[in-house]
């Protein structure tokens, strides 16, 4: 099983942790970003020929970087991906934005501990990260996704 997948798994029986506790929701919300954080790393450096050196490939990528080529896409008048299936662009545009929401979900679980965290809440995030992973097999090889993977790395200018 790879590496993300087995942060989805733990994300999940955080979630499920009886008795709760913020700790168990804390990691369970951070455990499922960085499931999709390392899932999107993946799929990118897969299409690198060198398979022994994409593990240095993956260290390449930024949570910020990450995050900005992420929310770009929700600008339909930058990325109106005009001509393609309205289902891939749907469902490409929720990968990312929901990418930048568990970004910004996981660093108010990890650093923000003046508000606890709501145990309906934590549980919809690790489901919005599950969602990810059930939506990206039927998106992955497209020419729009590829691209998007590719714009994780590189920083705009």
């Amino acid at each position: 099983m790879a590496y993300h997948d087995d942060l989805l798994n733990q994300a999940l029986q955080l979630v499920h942790t009886v008795p709760t506790t913020q700790a168990s929701l804390r990691r369970a919300v951070s455990s499922a970003y960085y499931a999709v954080f390392h899932l999107l790393i993946a799929e990118a450096t897969a299409n690198w020929n060198n398979v022994k050196l994409r593990a240095a490939l993956g260290r390449a990528y930024d949570h910020g970087i990450m995050k900005t080529a992420s929310n770009r896409l929700s600008n339909t008048r930058d990325f109106p991906f005009a001509g393609e299936d309205p289902r891939v662009v749907a469902s490409l545009r929720f990968v990312a934005l929901t990418f930048t929401q568990l970004h910004e979900n996981r660093n108010f679980a990890d650093y923000n501990l003046t508000k606890d965290l709501d145990p309906t809440d934590a549980l919809n995030q690790v489901k919005s990260s599950e969602k990810i992973f059930n939506t990206w097999p039927s998106i992955k090889s497209d020419q729009i996704t590829q691209e998007y993977l590719v714009s994780l790395v590189v920083k705009h200018r």
